[in-house]
């Protein structure tokens, strides 16, 4: 270590791989004191474990990352130290059940953030969160990361209270994590041990007995999924707890829609032409307005693609259904062998009447609109697909793995693979031979289809919103703390990229559609706003009534259709058209 530098106070843990001290920073005129980790044997190069360790910290529930260094005898990280007590410190327990469902949502969200780049923390319990405001989580391994097609490490460590069946046999994934932090909840909620609520002569956990307060029904469900003893019952990732713990009951969710919408608006009917005013333009541009046509009660939509007046969804058990849009109350599953999970993607082809879709059951579809069957069925061992894109000659399909793969049409092969993504790509596009991508690992990146390479890499903020204008030189991007932003990405290669901030001040985006002619853009937020801004300044021209948290947008610049979280699918037509 460098005694020159710093000055161990006292030791904070110590393992196979390494150890962790309490240091202090001995520059002259100053006194900082930090968290040392050291690694014996590095695993990988100092530079690129230092750039993740960088992007990781970069979030406000993580120690921050100050330095790093390498000797003979091993690598060395220095960490912002939090000086804050745990959270059973600080706080009396038991606590009550929304305090504890607001802190596991944050945590969830962190934990997201976490294993987005392959770590784990392996060792949650509640000497490592600290509760500044919001809740802190240290020490997590820095250097052991999941590979991408065994998700799975070969472990030590982690205290025996807390550690998941299968980290205690010495394997740590995933779902460790989540089996922890649901411990540390259930620890909250009655202020006991883990080894006083479960029962071994019974085989069974007594916890629900030892809750001071009745628990809602959803987290109650959520609670006894995260703990499941077995790894095919229990959650696999956050973003599932995440999605069950926010979700309310269907009925509840329409009513709150409804009470959204025009009074005189029914569901399964032609829409009346009335629709509320909205309030005053910033500027002197003029407003647009829309009249709701229908509104579909169809399931939960997760997929929306739009063609010539024909509506495509995909929904969250695996059905394709179309609609044309001159009587939309008509919708028709595809039928023959379907999708058996989630959509997560449709598509059309821009000539032929064949529809694309991605499903979380592993494949891609390809169907017959004329015959209205399934004409092939691409499939690959392990694959997740989680977006797709048609740019002739290619079907384009990223997945959860970080693979974007590109398939000659005519042959239904693929010709060519990106790999350069660290973990889950959110969503694809692409235009003129450039494709575009975002994921999980904060990253924008920028290819060439015709060069079959990677153009360009600029970090971003977590999104799940990604727009390319139709001359494929700009990105527009709708991020999590709900700012839109436009990419110039048709520049030199090798220049930086600026972004333009085009938009701001929204809830969470969950997802954007540019018109044609790239002159409106449509935002859709996990909040009850649809938005409509001007592709050119970023005002707001048009705020439609809309069902909570919108879940997918289609849109051609004259109709715009909205599927979200209360069950239904509303198709706006512009006026005076």
């Amino acid at each position: 270590m460098h005694s020159t530098r710093y000055e161990i106070i006292e030791p904070l843990g110590k393992g196979v791989n390494g150890q962790t001290n309490l240091a202090r920073l001995l520059n002259p005129g100053e006194s900082q004191v930090c968290v040392v980790k050291q690694v014996y044997t590095p695993q990988e190069p100092l530079e690129s474990l230092t750039k993740r360790l960088t992007a990781v910290t970069q979030h406000p529930q993580f120690p921050t990352l100050l330095n790093s260094w390498q000797t003979p005898d091993g690598q060395f990280f220095s960490f912002e130290y939090i000086t804050a007590a745990s959270i059973n410190q600080t706080e009396i327990l038991p606590w009550p059940p929304h305090q504890v469902e607001a802190w596991l949502l944050s945590l969830l969200t962190l934990l997201e953030h976490l294993h987005s780049f392959r770590l784990v923390h392996g060792d949650i319990r509640p000497i490592n969160i600290r509760q500044v405001g919001q809740p802190i989580l240290v020490d997590f391994r820095i250097t052991q990361r999941l590979k991408r097609q065994n998700p799975t490490l070969a472990t030590t460590g982690g205290d025996a209270a807390y550690a998941a069946p299968e980290q205690a046999l010495g394997t740590l994934v995933y779902a460790s994590d989540l089996y922890s932090l649901g411990l540390v909840a259930i620890h909250l909620l009655t202020g006991f041990s883990p080894f006083d609520l479960y029962s071994v002569a019974d085989n069974r956990w007594i916890w629900p007995d030892l809750v001071a307060q009745p628990l809602p029904k959803k987290l109650s469900q959520v609670l006894h999924k995260m703990l499941k003893r077995s790894l095919e019952d229990r959650y696999a990732k956050a973003e599932h707890v995440i999605k069950d713990l926010k979700q309310t009951s269907p009925q509840t969710l329409l009513n709150k829609a409804r009470g959204f919408l025009p009074k005189n608006l029914t569901i399964n009917k032609a829409l009346s032409r009335a629709i509320a005013p909205a309030p005053a333009l910033p500027n002197s541009l003029e407003r647009i307005s829309w009249q709701p046509l229908y509104q579909l009660q169809t399931g939960i939509t997760t997929a929306l693609a739009l063609k010539n007046g024909t509506l495509a969804l995909g929904a969250n058990d695996g059905k394709v259904l179309l609609c044309n849009l001159a009587d939309a109350t008509n919708v028709y599953p595809l039928p023959g062998r379907g999708h058996r999970d989630r959509i997560t993607a449709l598509a059309f082809h821009p000539h032929k009447s064949i529809l694309y879709s991605a499903s979380n059951d592993g494949t891609v579809k390809l169907w017959d609109l004329v015959q209205g069957t399934v004409i092939q069925t691409l499939k690959q061992s392990g694959w997740q697909p989680t977006d797709l894109a048609v740019a002739l000659p290619y079907l384009i399909v990223s997945d959860g793995a970080g693979l974007i793969a590109v398939w000659d049409l005519d042959r239904l092969e693929i010709c060519h693979r990106f790999n350069q993504h660290q973990d889950w790509v959110n969503r694809i596009a692409a235009k003129r031979k450039r494709l575009v991508s975002i994921g999980r690992d904060l990253t924008l990146r920028v290819w060439s289809l015709s060069e079959k390479r990677l153009l360009q890499t600029v970090p971003i903020t977590a999104s799940k919103g990604l727009a390319l204008h139709p001359n494929g030189d700009y990105v527009v991007i709708g991020d999590d703390r709900g700012e839109v932003t436009v990419w110039p990405v048709g520049q030199v290669v090798g220049q930086p990229l600026e972004a333009m901030q085009l938009c701001s001040g929204l809830d969470s985006i969950t997802s954007i559609a540019l018109s044609p002619d790239a002159r409106l853009l449509a935002v859709g937020t996990d909040g009850n706003a649809l938005r409509v801004y001007d592709g050119a300044c970023g005002q707001c021209v048009s705020e439609l009534a809309q069902g909570w948290g919108v879940v997918a947008i289609a849109f051609d610049g004259h109709t715009l259709i909205s599927s979200s979280q209360d069950e239904t699918v509303t198709i706006w037509q512009r006026n005076n058209d």
